[in-house]
């Protein structure tokens, strides 16, 4: 079977992130450590093998705590 490849479609000033499966609708939200939490909004197909990371976004599309972190840790945002 091949992978299905989940992707960011939101992220939340209460430190949450929206992924999603455009092959067969997965719908997760998780909080990342070191409060980690994953609650499943929608299954999809719970057969397949979902896979995942995040890319690069544009500037624009940051959120403040994103930038705040980027600025905290030396990296050139702007």
């Amino acid at each position: 079977m091949v992978p299905h490849e989940m992707r960011v479609i939101k992220s939340s000033e209460a430190d949450t992130e929206e992924w999603d499966c455009p092959s067969c609708g997965r719908r997760l939200l998780l909080r990342w450590p070191p409060r980690f939490s994953r609650i499943v909004l929608h299954p999809g197909d719970e057969r397949a093998l979902h896979v995942g990371g995040r890319r690069a976004a544009p500037v624009d599309m940051l959120t403040e705590p994103e930038k705040a972190w980027l600025s905290e840790h030396g990296i050139a945002w702007e």
